[in-house]
């Protein structure tokens, strides 16, 4: 018999697993009994008794681990019944299990958490703007606060106060509360919870209704660093990273400055205003650039072979702009057609006219896509296609053929 019969195969889980973590976030390792299983989405989902393991809730991500050396890869809630779903790679026997939880997520996690309830707070006492939502990424964190726009000094301000509150290492305690009495808690955001409400309580600070995970002392979150800012609809997303991660992310950016710094053989403190005055140049000289290929091209059209009233010629990576260009000056001289091709990563065309020509080269193109596949359009002075199959020799003398013969024209 499968393992997975072993356990109760139930339609509705009848279990509410005890959460360890409530009170003691840093247990790691545990024991517990399974007792009621499903499939998740294909995997094997079993039910513990007690749980440390934290799922997925109030934009915190979930832990992962091991049950019986087996893999966690989510943890999940049953809402309507409190039960978690521990969703492993593979099945596990009924009975007693031994569970180990990722340290180093637990961890980060609880940098990452606490850290948000300090930044959130830091905001509504310097600005009076509430946190709206939360998100714990994987590399970044946001808080959506309810302000129109946030600038980089005000920003900056709150990082400097939640630092602060950080190095005064206050005592970050969890309290239960009546469902009654919550008015009474002073809560920095109300909340719609009933019941008993588990309450994180930053000592003198800020107190929030909250089921995460949590350190005991504001000095374990090491540190917040606000790494971006990005208005949208009435709100302002703030990014913001913790503890380990400030280390992290100084040592990267360290690593890049260094490197431009090199590059640019400038002080990597003062690489940016390097920076910033290398862009200026070379966007001068890119307009240069392009003034000069402009000039270029004059040159080419004044000088490039016209047969019978027609200009063709094919080209290698030229590039459909500066293809459009030369086409429509070298039909500055009346009674010209133009039918160049580029073939680069695809074959590409241009036909463009003179004004005082009859011809019309979008239904040149429209022929020409009909007959060789691709797609394009325009106008009767001017059209483009790509996408098209064959040589380009063999496109333009079709093309050639139509504006000689008058076919369709």
């Amino acid at each position: 018999m499968c393992t997975t019969c072993r356990l109760r195969p139930l339609r509705s889980i009848s279990v509410k697993t005890g959460r360890l973590y409530y009170d003691d976030p840093y247990l790691l390792e545990f024991d517990a009994t399974a007792v009621e299983t499903r499939s998740v989405g294909g995997h094997f989902g079993v039910v513990l008794d007690k749980t440390a393991f934290y799922p997925t809730s109030g934009g915190q991500p979930n832990d992962l681990g091991t049950i019986n050396d087996v893999p966690l890869i989510d943890c999940i809630e049953d809402e309507p019944t409190g039960a978690l779903i521990h969703v492993l790679q593979d099945t596990i026997d009924a009975g007693p299990v031994h569970c180990r939880i990722d340290a180093g997520r637990r961890a980060d996690h609880m940098q990452q958490h606490s850290g948000q309830h300090v930044l959130s707070q830091a905001f509504v006492e310097l600005f009076d703007w509430p946190t709206v939502s939360f998100h714990l990424g994987a590399v970044n964190c946001t808080i959506d606060l309810a302000a129109d726009g946030v600038s980089r000094e005000q920003a900056e301000k709150a990082e400097d106060l939640a630092n602060r509150v950080i190095r005064d290492n206050r005592g970050v305690f969890v309290r239960y509360v009546a469902e009654e009495n919550i008015v009474e808690a002073g809560l920095r955001k109300a909340t719609e919870r009933a019941g008993k409400i588990r309450v994180i309580d930053i000592e003198g600070y800020d107190r929030s209704a909250c089921g995460g995970t949590h350190v005991r002392t504001t000095g374990e979150i090491g540190g917040i660093l606000i790494t971006g800012l990005e208005r949208a609809k009435k709100q302002t997303r703030v990014q913001f990273i913790c503890g380990d991660r400030v280390i992290r992310y100084a040592r990267m950016a360290n690593h890049a400055l260094e490197a431009i710094s090199q590059t640019i053989s400038a002080p990597p403190l003062e690489s940016a205003a390097a920076v910033r005055n290398l862009w200026e140049e070379h966007q001068q000289l890119r307009k240069q650039i392009e003034q000069l290929e402009s000039q270029l091209i004059d040159y080419e059209a004044a000088q490039f072979p016209v047969n019978n009233g027609l200009a063709v010629a094919s080209f290698k990576n030229r590039g459909i702009d500066k293809l459009k260009m030369l086409a429509s000056r070298i039909c500055s001289r009346p009674g010209t057609i133009a039918l160049l091709a580029d073939e680069g990563d695809q074959l590409r065309v241009v036909f463009a006219r003179s004004a005082d020509s009859k011809v019309d080269v979008a239904a040149l193109l429209k022929q020409t896509v009909e007959r060789f596949g691709g797609r394009g359009g325009g106008r009767s002075n001017l059209a483009q296609g790509g996408g098209l199959t064959g040589s380009a020799a063999e496109v333009l003398q079709f093309a050639q053929d139509r504006c000689t013969g008058g076919s369709g024209m």
